[in-house]
């Protein structure tokens, strides 16, 4: 008898199946798409994109992956003792009132950090000044992105101050494209010609020992101009495409499908009202299936009566309300359905019903809403 321990909080039938060989397939052809020598980040940041942060860096520690990216201190802390021969870089930018024990843990984990103020440089020596740590940081260049990076004075002056510094090193300059995942190409390219300019301005574009980075996954695939030394892939490395790509110049593979059990079949005379609401009523006897997951397990309540789920090569709407923990279907139509049979709640397949982009269409989002929502508690099955 197996024997489930109430503390890890990971349930077993909540299956997100991770296909290892489509994550390295996607490694393989984005770093096709680069020139020879070009370093590839896996970004996996926010629980590698809901697909298991622990999970995915096991499977891409033995790829040609030449960096990790993620959020914070915390995730990166977090993959450190599974992978120390990958350098790991935290995207959030060190700030003058966060905890000094993170910044000497990053400098002593060989850590990477991102930098877009002098203060955030003053603060860095002053907490690890007391020691001969160091800390190698990368500095953040405003292109117009619009959010956190340094505007090119501030950056320059910045620059200065780290190569005056005695604990913080000078390891890379980068920016972040807006909108290259748009159709309309042409605010990217005037985000790439600054970035460039910069670089040029302060001969930063010949100067040895750092990384000059500026593409996301998007820019990777259709910005080649953009590739500096390092492209840094997350949605892409996942399978997708930042939007539907009519032609995509590479072919990438979804990584996981989630799958969760059928609980409960009931049968429901038409005119009864389902679920929350009464916000579906049958017009015919309908047998409805109960599968165990809901919006507290990332599934959107947004879904209810629109969505639906995959048994087999059959297909069976949502009907009524997406409760925090359960679901139901309409399987009158399917054939041989059971108690404990799983149902495909979230398909590895691009053009599926219940696919990330069709429920990222539903939920007028994004996809990378879609797979991010998938609750860590889900028992993640490396194949």
């Amino acid at each position: 008898m197996r024997v489930y321990l109430a503390e890890t909080m990971i349930r077993p039938d909540l299956q997100a199946h991770l296909f290892s060989e489509a994550l390295l397939h996607n490694v393989r052809a984005l770093k096709g798409l680069c020139r020879p020598g070009t370093k590839f980040c896996a970004v996996v940041k926010a629980n590698a994109y809901g697909h298991g942060l622990a999970e995915v860096v096991n499977i891409l520690r033995h790829a040609e992956v030449d960096f990790f990216a993620v959020a914070s201190i915390y995730e990166a802390i977090h993959i450190a003792a599974i992978v120390r021969e990958i350098p790991i870089l935290i995207l959030e930018p060190i700030y003058p009132a966060q905890a000094p024990d993170q910044v000497v843990a990053a400098a002593r984990n060989g850590f990477h950090g991102v930098v877009t103020t002098v203060e955030a440089v003053d603060f860095i020596e002053s907490v690890l000044s007391r020691g001969d740590d160091l800390l190698r940081v990368h500095v953040n260049v405003e292109s117009g992105m619009g959010r956190c990076g340094a505007d090119p004075e501030v950056a320059q002056h910045l620059i200065e101050r780290i190569d005056k510094s005695t604990h913080t090193l000078l390891a890379g300059v980068f920016t972040h494209f807006a909108t290259a995942d748009e159709e309309d190409l042409s605010y990217a390219h005037n985000q790439l010609d600054r970035f460039r300019r910069f670089l040029t301005a302060h001969d930063l574009d010949r100067r040895e020992g750092i990384l000059r980075h500026a593409a996301n996954s998007a820019a990777t695939i259709k910005l080649p101009d953009a590739h500096f030394d390092m492209v840094r892939c997350g949605i892409s490395l996942y399978g997708y495409y930042s939007r539907r790509m009519a032609d995509p110049p590479v072919r990438l593979e979804p990584v996981m499908r989630l799958e969760a059990p059928i609980v409960q079949l009931k049968r429901i005379p038409a005119g009864h009202p389902v679920s929350y609401g009464c916000s579906f009523v049958p017009q015919r006897d309908t047998l409805t299936a109960m599968v165990s997951l809901g919006y507290a397990d990332g599934y959107r309540r947004c879904f209810s009566n629109r969505a639906c789920m995959r048994l087999g090569s059959h297909w069976a709407p949502v009907v009524g309300r997406v409760c925090m923990d359960q679901v139901l279907l309409d399987v009158t139509d399917v054939p041989d359905v059971k108690v404990g049979q799983h149902v495909t709640v979230i398909d590895n397949d691009h053009d599926s019903a219940c696919g990330v982009y069709a429920l990222a269409d539903l939920a007028d989002t994004i996809c990378y809403e879609i797979l991010t929502c998938v609750h860590a508690h889900v028992n993640r099955v490396v194949h």
